[in-house]
């Protein structure tokens, strides 16, 4: 009966050593494939700006891809904002207002589950007459 218990014990043993390394494993290549996700290309009328370049104008149906979220890094790559856009409909126009950012490079990125559309930009800032 002690030789039994040992076995069983053994077994339950490995088979947990087992479900933690799957776990970790998974947990690695789900970080993994989300760093990896390709950079897609747009064409020139998917992301432009108004003639004050306060506002970027994003065009979904523009794009090949349908795009879940929208994110506003810095230079740095620091995330400065983003919202997620997945149930918006596929002839939107989506407004981002730049107003409010000081002048600087930015990088918009439109996240799709099959890639990243990357657009940089050059803030110019408030004008001086506002």
């Amino acid at each position: 009966m002690q030789r039994f218990v040992f076995v069983v014990g053994l077994l339950l043993l490995a088979s947990l050593n087992t479900l933690s390394a799957q776990i970790t494993a998974k947990g690695v290549g789900t970080a993994s494939v989300s760093a990896e996700l390709p950079v897609l290309s747009s064409n020139e009328w998917s992301i432009y700006a108004d003639e004050e370049s306060q506002t970027y104008f994003i065009d979904f149906e523009q794009l090949a891809v349908n795009v879940n979220n929208i994110v506003v890094r810095d230079q740095a790559g620091s995330i400065l904002w983003q919202e997620e856009v997945y149930d918006l409909p596929v002839n939107t126009i989506y407004e981002l207002d730049f107003s409010s950012y000081r002048a600087g490079n930015y990088v918009i990125e439109l996240r799709a589950y099959t890639g990243i559309i990357r657009k940089r930009i050059d803030h110019k800032g408030a004008s001086a007459g506002f």
